[in-house]
């Protein structure tokens, strides 16, 4: 019942950034055209793959922190997000150094005219991954109306600056700015969420950092395996095809990963849930539950996909992203298939020691 409850909890409040983060692309889509439009698809793909190293360490703070939280050890989970966070900031720097450097090359690979928006993408991953480590706090603590409230402040100022920066001319590098930007404002805002655990200032307490980073690799390997099955394909249509035809592709793609809006919620419901859970057949109940729910969502969000692309195209990005339509209903077959695989997953990581 926890496990519907919290899912609930979680789907509503996904539905709605995702409905405000919908909107951002859609408005973009708009307002820069198929062409542009790609190429703020291929710097978020960029985005998401340089990440994933660091956003592993999520996972891993959600789980130790979870442990920690049953037996209301706070000044452990303190510890332990100093320490992480210390090591996020030390992996932002590395990045954002090498995107300035490599930028010009960066830049020329993805057939970008200005290397402004890859360090914008550099400068972004600090604060996206600041934030991602806090939101494994307050999974690891079952406050899953933190995180949805906090995911709806990211989204919202997300669609905010972006009207803003459009307002005084839309560009390619105005719409990666408000993107990253949104980071930043809902990073500053998850602090008051985890109260309990800031406050927490006992010294002394030893965390076994090998355990930490050991289950990090293994959620990292899992991270990019997957992450690159849906990006890497954004990288490569952007340097082998047309403007055009890539703005098609995000497009299509964007519309697909709507089904991941339950897989997602119902993962992160389910993590900490398997994790606290010491019998076998009680975990194993929740997981069974937790893929039934994913198969009926996934099923029917696709099955609409593959019966009325078209219409689901213009209405959300208009006529000029038709081309689009054939790619849809096996896009959002694939994110079906690729959600279902990372709830089997997340549950295998979850019964790790």
């Amino acid at each position: 019942m926890n496990l519907l409850k919290n899912s609930t909890i979680i789907i509503i409040g996904i539905v709605i950034a995702n409905v405000l983060a919908y909107a951002f692309h859609f408005i973009s889509g708009r307002m820069l055209g198929p062409g542009q439009y790609g190429e703020v698809g291929s710097l978020m793909a960029l985005f998401t793959l340089v990440s994933m190293p660091a956003s592993a360490l999520a996972g891993s703070i959600s789980k130790f922190t979870s442990r920690f939280f049953v037996d209301e050890e706070y000044s452990k989970i303190a510890a332990l997000r100093k320490r992480m966070q210390r090591d996020v900031l030390l992996f932002s720097g590395i990045v954002i150094i090498v995107f300035a450097v490599f930028s010009s090359y960066i830049a020329s690979y993805l057939k970008i005219d200005s290397v402004f928006p890859i360090i914008i993408v550099g400068i972004t991953l600090l604060f996206s991954l600041l934030l991602t480590l806090n939101r494994g706090v307050l999974q690891g603590l079952k406050k899953f109306k933190a995180i949805s409230l906090n995911s709806i402040i990211e989204a919202f100022a997300r669609l905010v600056l972006l009207a803003l920066f459009l307002y005084f001319g839309g560009s390619v590098s105005a719409t990666v700015m408000a993107y990253g930007f949104a980071y930043f404002v809902a990073y500053l805002l998850v602090f008051p969420l985890i109260k309990e655990v800031s406050m927490a200032t006992k010294e002394g307490d030893l965390i076994d950092m090998k355990s930490v980073y050991r289950f990090s690799i293994q959620v990292f390997l899992v991270n990019i395996t997957l992450q690159s099955l849906t990006n890497l394909p954004s990288l490569f249509i952007k340097h082998y095809y047309s403007n055009e035809f890539n703005g098609y592709w995000t497009a299509a793609l964007n519309i697909a990963r709507i089904s991941q809006f339950v897989t997602g919620a119902i993962s992160m419901v389910m993590f900490p849930e398997i994790v606290a859970e010491k019998n076998h057949q009680l975990r194993t109940k929740i997981f069974q539950k937790s893929m039934f729910f994913v198969f009926l969502s996934s099923l029917a969000v696709t099955l609409v996909m593959f019966l009325m692309p078209q219409f689901i195209i213009m209405v959300l990005y208009g006529n000029k992203f038709l081309g689009a339509a054939p790619l849809l209903g096996w896009l959002g077959l694939a994110m079906a298939f690729i959600g279902s695989i990372q709830v089997w997953i997340n549950y295998k990581l979850a019964k790790l020691d």
